[in-house]
């Protein structure tokens, strides 16, 4: 469905692809979210997953900062407000608040207002705090990302510096046996098989949620000002952008699933996945989360739905 787009983004593609390569291995992942007024970063590599914010069982005298415990397949999870930890105005959740999990040697989820995208960071991008350290606390930050996913500045949290602040009276009460065993229902629960799991991205097209395996995405940006039109291509097919010197074409799931168009806004996200050697970024209504699902919760499409070509995209249905 991208044969053409792709042939023109071979033709096109700088010719010092070596140089490319080795800058693109230097690229840092983060996870860019939003908290009060604020934007924020993590690394990619400690986040576990991001999840709908839980039902929690509230602790009587735990640290103000701590929503509470909740149950996540059979482990505590403790929640945790960043808002409160930075100071800001308490504000209801909605549809967009996520707890971004976090793991340190101790799973802990972060309540988050959104989640923005997932970005590759150059390390020319990432500054120092030092310069804003004067009227900013920035204890909580290892450092400055500028320019990046549309925002002129996002703050990077070290998550270690902040767990060693939260995490000594939160693991503790954590730890509590009579709380544990409230959450898990009366039973201990076995150590997390992975192997028997699959980490996916899910997004919404048309009000209808969609995922994919987490290992095709390469990450999730915003959808730039400038998109390079083709001439006599395929009617989902909306462009090319450019994604960090390279040249990325871009596709429509609605015109590609034959719904009805809508234009982009704040919610829109292209995720960037892979395709063979190439890569091709998909435009979707907004992505909502990553979760960790058991295989045993996916079924195989139905039969009857399966012989239908229209469907040969759909692999399996998970439930949640």
């Amino acid at each position: 469905m991208t044969t053409e787009i792709l042939e023109e983004q071979a033709a096109l593609r700088p010719a010092d692809d070596d140089a490319l390569d080795a800058q693109e291995s230097d690229t840092r992942m983060f996870v860019t979210f939003i908290a009060g007024n604020e934007v924020f970063a993590v690394d990619m590599a400690p986040v576990q997953e991001i999840i709908r914010v839980p039902e929690v069982v509230r602790v009587p005298l735990a640290p103000p900062s701590l929503e509470g415990l909740a149950n996540l397949r059979g482990k505590v999870l403790p929640i945790i407000s960043l808002r409160r930890i930075f100071g800001f105005d308490e504000c209801e959740y909605n549809d967009a608040t996520r707890a971004v999990v976090i793991d340190i040697g101790q799973p802990l989820g972060f309540v988050v207002d959104r989640v923005a995208s997932v970005v590759g960071v150059e390390p020319g991008k990432i500054e120092g705090v030092e310069a804003i350290r004067s009227t900013v606390n920035t204890d909580l930050l290892s450092g400055l990302i500028k320019d990046v996913g549309g925002h002129a500045m996002i703050m990077v949290l070290d998550f270690h510096k902040l767990i060693e602040q939260e995490f000594a009276q939160i693991a503790a009460v954590a730890r509590s046996g009579a709380l544990a065993s409230g959450l898990a229902a009366g039973g201990e629960a076995d150590e997390e098989d992975t192997s028997d799991e699959l980490q996916l991205v899910s997004f919404e097209v048309a009000e209808q949620e969609y995922a994919m395996a987490i290992e095709e995405v390469q990450e999730i940006v915003q959808i730039p000002e400038d998109i390079i039109h083709v001439p006599h291509s395929a009617s989902h097919v909306m462009g090319i952008m450019t994604l960090r010197n390279r040249l990325l074409p871009l596709v429509n799931l609605r015109r590609m699933f034959d719904l009805p168009c809508r234009g982009n806004d704040d919610h829109s996200r292209i995720v960037v996945v892979s395709l063979g050697s190439s890569s091709v970024g998909i435009v979707m209504d907004s992505v909502n989360e990553v979760l960790r699902v058991a295989k045993s919760d996916v079924d195989s499409m139905p039969e009857l739905l399966a012989r239908d070509g229209d469907l040969a995209e759909i692999s399996g249905i998970c439930r949640l």
